[in-house]
Parts: C-alpha cells; structure tokens; sequence
C-alpha cells in the first residue's frame, strides 16, 4: 500500500474489539481535504492482500466492489464511517480508509483500524519492569538497562513511549536509544527495553505502556535507578504480589531491580548490544568511506592545477 499514513484521515483507534453479533463502527474522520473525490474502504485480512470493499462519494453515494461489502452500511450522520450490524468471525481484519490525492495522482490512506470478533474479554497486560540499582555494574560499554515487559494480555498489542526528564520538562528519548522484542512462545510477550549510559541511568524516566483495544489500557510508569539493594521479589506476606491474571482491565505492575538474573529473556541484552554496535561500525565506515573519497578528490584537484 505505497502511500503516506495518517496524513488528512483520522481512524480512531487502532483496535476494535467486538462479540459476534454486535454493531461496530469504523471511523474515518475525513479532514482538510482538497482535490479529492471519493473515499475507498479496503479490508486486509491476516495473510492476504488488502482488498477494496467500497468507496462513498461527496454525496453520500455508495458504490460496492465485492458480496461481503454488502454487510456493510454507511450512515448519512457519519458519512464515512462504516456500520457493521451483526459482527461476524469473517469479518476480522485491518480496515483502511483512503483518498485519491488528484494533485499528486497518490491514493493517501489512514491509519488503519484493526477489527477483531471474539467472546474474548479484554484483558489488561502484566507490566513487569527492570531497574538497575546503583550497586548494579554496568556492562563494559558502559551501558545500563531498564526494561518493560508485558505479557498475559488480549489483544497483544501494545505501545511503549520512553521519555527522560531534563530539568523540569519530559522530552522523548531517540529510537535509536529502545529497542522492543516480540515473544511468541508459549505466550505473547513484548519487551521493550531503554539502553543508556551509566551516568545516565541516575536519571528521571518514564514509560508510557499504551494497550491497544484498551480504553482504560494506559499506564505510566516511573523507571530510576534505585539506592537500595536488590529485590528478592513477593513473598507469602506480601499483599502486592500477584498471585494470579488480572480479571479486569487495570494493567498491574510486577517490579525487579537489582540481580541481572532476575530479567527475563536474557538473550535480549546481547541481541541488543550487538545491533547498537553493528549500528555504530556501519555509521563509522560511513563516514570514513566519505572522508577518504573527499580526500581523494582533493589531491585529484591538486594534481590539475
């Protein structure tokens, strides 16, 4: 789908969740829009190519492209949302919503909304975080971890934002800083992980963890290094343990610090540095390819005159 996301269309969530036989919306927020005619509707199921289903003019006229678009209705009040009236399992998959861009001759779609039907309840993720204490030694790069793992969660999707405070503002911390990891076995559980340097570590961080499909999914968490010793985790006594998978919404928060055996998915970290470095070694031969070539064309210019 060779087209900018998200640039005039609003979708709405990114996750729909709905019981078969339920009515669902899927938005489409149509604005600031120029030099265009229609908007299209493509369905795109896991494994398949996306397939367009309709397209609804400026006058709420309605145009259908295959059988299955006919389960789908367009409300003259929301004209370019589509009604689904009786959600079915077939009716599982991403939906776009997109433009023709008649000044570019480019078709433009939005961000996409993704549908699922099941009896599954939603179920908030199990946030287990990483501190390191200042009696954690940092490895020989020099670089500490803090690290955010969720796990045990329907829809398994979720969305982590690091931020580090400077002063007295909160400003995002660079990509190139996280990296995030998606477990598949026996159970889903992403990881994202925040690599700094060990000076840095004594820093103010937090970590928005965002569940998609959630709308009470969102959780901030505080991450700093801490001062005291390292946890040894819950006990029988302790009333903050968990004992057992959230049955609501509320995401609950499991806390290590300290022991690097106690972070999950070791292999992480080297899966980690490795990437760092081989990001490092292709950026220097980068710049050194580029120094030598300007140098190269210098004592060539010299040689001329």
């Amino acid at each position: 789908m060779p087209a900018v996301l998200g640039v005039s269309l609003d979708q709405g969530q990114k996750v729909l969740v709905k019981a078969e036989g339920k009515t669902v919306y899927l938005p489409c927020k149509v604005t600031d829009l120029q030099n265009w005619n229609y908007i299209h509707w493509y369905q795109m199921k896991d494994g398949e190519a996306p397939s367009r289903q309709l397209y609804i003019s400026q006058r709420g006229d309605v145009t259908r492209d295959t059988s299955e678009a006919n389960d789908f209705t367009v409300d003259k009040t929301m004209l370019y949302d589509l009604k689904l009236s009786n959600t079915q399992e077939n009716h599982a998959a991403v939906y776009f919503c997109a433009y023709w861009d008649t000044s570019s001759d480019k078709k433009v779609f939005g961000s996409g909304t993704r549908l699922y039907v099941t009896d599954k309840a939603i179920k908030a993720p199990t946030l287990s975080r990483y501190l390191p204490s200042e009696k954690d030694k940092s490895d020989k790069h020099g670089k500490k971890t803090l690290l955010i793992q969720a796990s045990d969660m329907f829809p398994d999707l979720v969305k982590f934002v690091w931020k580090r405070k400077d002063g007295e503002k909160w400003t995002d911390v660079s990509e190139g800083e996280v990296l995030e990891q998606r477990n598949g076995s026996p159970a889903v559980t992403v990881t994202s992980m925040l690599i700094v340097d060990k000076d840095k570590a004594k820093n103010d961080y937090q970590c928005t963890v965002t569940h998609e499909g959630n709308t009470a999914g969102t959780k901030t968490l505080e991450m700093k290094e801490e001062n005291s010793k390292p946890t040894k985790g819950p006990t029988d006594g302790d009333q903050n343990s968990v004992t057992c998978p959230p049955s609501t919404e509320e995401p609950i928060t499991n806390q290590i610090s300290g022991d690097s055996e106690q972070i999950p998915s070791m292999f992480l970290f080297v899966y980690a540095y490795a990437v760092l470095l081989m990001k490092n070694g292709l950026f220097f031969s980068v710049v050194s390819i580029f120094l030598l070539k300007r140098k190269v064309g210098r004592k060539d210019k010299s040689s001329k005159t």
